[in-house]
């Protein structure tokens, strides 16, 4: 079980690192749309970018927790012996223990249910991105252009 924490651990590290890094680099990059033309929709597109921020801070402190769990759990003397000698201390540590992990496992939850909490922001922000650079591109017929088209412009 300890091996286990000790992988899921290192995983979440891993992601928060990564997220941490690319959510670095959409900052700096989201800095260009801050223009006169483009403040009302680059609202919706910094929402979704503060949850993505918020969710590698929450993979990292799944990490600490889970760390926290394995240190909990390599302290006492779980050995039968150990264990009647401070059967209290054992299952205070133990509990807490317990309570690492549980607060991790809730603190995944509440973070995969994030990434849908920012579509309707996407949406906002693609919608009233085409509203700004739709009128510059020109345009054959009268047919509205698609998303997917948006981006020959």
């Amino acid at each position: 079980m300890k091996r286990r924490f000790e992988a899921t651990t290192d995983e979440y590290e891993r992601l928060s690192g990564r997220l941490a890094g690319h959510m670095e680099v959409e900052w700096q990059r989201l800095g260009a749309l801050l223009t006169s033309e483009l403040a009302d929709a680059v609202r919706a597109r910094y929402a979704a970018l503060v949850r993505s921020a918020m969710a590698g801070i929450a993979w990292g402190v799944v990490a600490h927790l889970l760390t926290a769990a394995l240190d909990a759990m390599r302290n006492p003397d779980l050995t039968p012996s150990g264990i009647r000698a401070d059967p209290a201390g054992a299952a205070a540590l133990l509990r807490t223990a317990s309570w690492f992990g549980h607060t991790a496992a809730t603190t995944t939850a509440e973070q995969a249910a994030s990434p849908s909490r920012s579509d309707p922001d996407w949406t906002a922000f693609i919608t009233a991105l085409e509203a700004v650079v739709a009128p510059t591109c020109p345009s054959t017929d009268d047919q509205p252009r698609h998303r997917a088209q948006a981006h020959e412009c």
